[in-house]
This record gives structure tokens, sequence and C-alpha cells, in this order.
């Protein structure tokens, strides 16, 4: 893991963002999330962005509003091509609320925010697993977790390569879990609302067995 990013993620503080709404897209700490970017108005947001500190703000969107709660990302990878989309991975840096949304003269739109409450996100970019190894009550939540996305990933019949996850720290394993699991956009809110990573997990757990327990067409594909 990075301490660069635990160290660029506590100093990093602006008081406005530009916003990406995207329905069924969270993003959450330490994790990468990739997007290709075709709309003219976030072309120049990108554009924007990479002039200035490559930071991006994820927000879903909830009916004809914003969701409360997104995720700070930072540009760590780009590619123009040659039909003049934009191929970007976003590092997710922490999680912000949103305050107020200013009128701007930008094509696309912009938030006042605040990372109060989340101050602890930084330390996700530092997680270890040998130390979650110390630990009995970890082993166990873990293979829990683990039971729970077995369960889903034989629902959708994916091949996971399990013994290369099993090496993932367990705070970045529920992120990326929450990240790409097939879940309704409201579900995948309250995942990253929840204040700690524990309480994460535990509603993780719950989800990954619903969903693998019912009807996959009334799931919403993966985003």
């Amino acid at each position: 893991m990075s301490s660069h990013y635990k160290a660029l993620t506590r100093r990093t503080n602006p008081e406005i963002i530009p916003i990406f709404p995207l329905s069924g897209a969270v993003m959450l700490p330490a994790c990468d999330l990739p997007l290709t970017i075709f709309e003219p108005r976030y072309l120049n947001m990108i554009d924007d962005a990479l002039k200035s500190d490559r930071l991006i703000g994820m927000i879903q969107t909830e009916e004809d509003s914003l969701a409360q709660i997104g995720g700070l990302g930072r540009i760590s990878q780009f590619a123009e091509q040659e039909d003049g989309r934009h191929l970007i991975v976003l590092k997710g840096l922490k999680r912000f609320r949103i305050l107020s949304e200013p009128k701007v003269s930008t094509p696309y739109r912009q938030a006042c925010i605040s990372f109060e409450g989340f101050e602890d996100d930084a330390e996700l970019h530092t997680a270890k697993k040998d130390l979650e190894a110390m630990s009995e009550s970890s082993r166990s939540e873990r293979a829990a977790l683990t039971v729970a996305m077995k369960a889903l990933a034989k629902k959708l019949g994916v091949q996971v390569d399990w013994d290369g996850l099993s090496e993932i720290p367990m705070p970045l394993l529920i992120n990326q879990t929450t990240m790409i699991s097939p879940f309704a956009p409201e579900d995948k809110q309250s995942l990253l609302e929840a204040i700690t990573t524990d309480e994460r997990r535990k509603l993780l757990t719950g989800l990954l067995h619903l969903y693998a327990s019912k009807d996959m067409g009334q799931a919403n594909p993966p985003s």
C-alpha cells in the first residue's frame, strides 16, 4: 500500500471540486476506478483537472438530486483516444460531504464540500495484511466475507482468483468488492456511507448473500 497516497490524502482538502454524477458508481479510498469519458462537458472537466490538481468528485444521483456523500479521486492514469474519448483511472483518496452547489461558469457541475467525519479514510492507504493475520477475529471475518463473495461469484458464473484475493488487506478487499459488485445504486450508496470499515464489512457480507439468493434479473448489471 502507499504511504505517498496516505500523505497526499491528508494534505488534500479542497473546498470546491468538480463533480461527476454517475449512478451505480462509487469511489472508495485506496481503490482504482477506471472510466471512459466521452461527453463534451466531462471531457472539459478532465482537461481542466489535468491542468490543476487532478481531482474529481464521484457522486451518485438520487432521482433528480445528488447524493449527499461521494468519493474524491485523483487522476492517476490518462490516455486520449483517436476518437476523442479520454480513458482515465481515478485513485480514491477519501470521502466527502456536499455542502452546497455554487453557480459556476463551467459546463460541468461543482460542489462545495467538507471532509469532516472522514478523517480516518487516509489510514486505508497503508492497510497491511500482516496485522490482520495476527487477529483470530479478523481471520474469522475474512472467512465469512469470502464465503459470501464465493456465493455471489457462483451465482454470476464468475471465475475469481481466490488465492490472489487472500493477499489483499481486508479494508481494501471490502472497498474493492463494494465498487465492483452488481448492487443497486442505493445499496452501493449505503456501503459508501458506512462510517467504519467494520460497518461496511457487515453490510457488504449481508448484501452479497442477499444478491446470491435472489433472481439476478432483479439486480443491476455490474457498473
